[in-house]
């Protein structure tokens, strides 16, 4: 979910861009440069994804007049590039929206939290405790990681949406449009983790040179 109109926040706009640009400044500096300067299939990998989730954003439905609801695809991301590269993908989509008109311009790092940083964020935590907590399985990283994942994400940006309505929000009916919002949330999440889980299942098992965060000798060779 994000913000389709301007709404008076208050100092929160503001906030979001330091703590975007704090966060965005670390995930430039973990990049492997090197490795994607090296690499041609790895940028026109990122490039085309990057394509893609901006097309897909561009798809949305509007459940009141300030909010929109659209898959995220953050878990694809996060699993095939890491964090830091999903995170630059995943704001370059946003900015194509941007300058569509989809997005308003004064939202954008409120958007930028609710669809990149956070969804990214909560990605990779769910990916890491997969990777170091869990048994080496193909269907636990499929269900855990990128099913449960792309779904604890989609949760996680829609709440994070609603603490900024509750905190920050002036002159708008909050009571009313919980009960709208809380209706669709529910309804958002199966969407986003049978596309993200079918889109990573099928890499894994199809392009897993494209998926960064799988090995194919620790989770087929060894079973």
């Amino acid at each position: 979910m994000s913000f389709s109109n301007i709404l008076p926040l208050g100092f929160w706009p503001e906030a979001a861009g330091a703590l975007y640009f704090c966060i965005l400044a670390i995930a430039l500096w973990q990049v492997p440069w090197r490795i994607v300067y090296r690499e041609p299939g790895l940028q026109h990998l990122f490039l085309g994804m990057t394509v893609l989730v901006s097309f897909l954003w561009q798809l949305r439905a509007g459940i009141t007049p300030w909010v929109d609801i659209q898959l995220l695809l953050a878990t694809v991301m996060t699993l095939m590039f890491y964090w830091p590269m999903a995170l630059i993908g995943t704001s370059l989509a946003l900015l194509g929206t941007a300058l569509t008109g989809k997005t308003p311009w004064d939202m954008w790092f409120v958007n930028a939290l609710l669809t990149c940083v956070v969804p990214v964020l909560v990605s990779h935590l769910v990916w890491r405790f997969v990777d170091r907590r869990l048994p080496d399985n193909f269907f636990v990283y499929v269900f855990v990681a990128a099913f449960g994942g792309s779904a604890l994400a989609a949760l996680c940006s829609g709440l994070l949406l609603m603490l900024t309505l509750t905190l920050f929000s002036q002159g708008i009916q909050w009571g009313h449009f919980s009960s709208e919002y809380f209706l669709f949330l529910p309804l958002t999440l199966p969407p986003e983790a049978v596309i993200n889980g079918m889109i990573v299942s099928g890499l894994a098992v199809y392009m897993p040179q494209w998926m960064r965060s799988f090995d194919t000798q620790r989770y087929f060779d060894h079973q």
